[in-house]
């Protein structure tokens, strides 16, 4: 009995903790000699989900995190109405026919709302993800003149830059740095055979890490 209660209580803590605020314990960006831009992000929230975006800005994946709320957490769990199952003890619910830019999308993981752009974002790529939580995601728009719009700009504090105009020797539209990390390619000094491919990645840490 006292194990159950245990158990229980530690349930509600999770759920409590979960609910109130993000931490972005790592974020994993894929990019590629080939593609321009962001190929995927693998979001750690609070280090106990891993939200998988593609190059769109939609969610593909949701995953426990590796190691998060042991012993009790590795079953996974579908409920009849198709649509909601649970994720490290998170409810994972979807928006519905009555919001139109956004049906069928993930809503709710737990207590956290994730939040996509819609009409009334009239400036931003409509359906792309806007928020997880308190966690913001922008994106180059109109008033971004010099990057191309609709490319990913920033997780939470985490600040995206691009090769753009001003990088006259650089392949247009790559990835220049993410946070600290620091992107370079094959540029205009080098073999035309390598024009674009990567170069370096530099100040990789655990927080934020960049990889082909």
């Amino acid at each position: 009995m006292k194990r159950k209660l245990t158990f229980l209580l530690g349930l509600l803590l999770c759920y409590s903790l979960f609910s109130k605020s993000q931490t972005l314990t790592s974020a994993h960006f894929r990019i590629s000699d080939r593609e321009k831009g962001i190929r995927s992000v693998e979001l750690n929230i609070n280090n106990t989900i891993i939200i998988g975006l593609n190059s769109q800005g939609d969610i593909s994946y949701i995953e426990e995190a590796e190691g998060a709320l042991p012993d009790y957490t590795s079953d996974l769990e579908y409920t009849d109405d198709g649509g909601s199952k649970l994720i490290a003890n998170q409810k994972i619910e979807y928006y519905d026919h009555f919001d139109d830019n956004k049906s069928g999308k993930v809503k709710w993981i737990g207590g956290i709302k994730i939040d996509y752009n819609d009409n009334f974002d009239i400036h931003d790529p409509k359906g792309k993800i806007k928020s997880i939580g308190n966690i913001q995601i922008k994106y180059n728009n109109a008033f971004d003149i010099h990057d191309k719009s609709g490319t990913m700009k920033s997780i939470g504090p985490i600040q995206i830059k691009y090769n753009n105009v001003f990088d006259i020797h650089d392949p247009a539209d790559k990835v220049k740095s993410i946070g600290n990390v620091k992107i370079t390619y094959f540029n205009a000094f080098d073999a035309q055979r390598l024009f674009g491919k990567i170069k370096s990645i530099k100040g990789n840490s655990k927080k934020i890490y960049v990889t082909k």
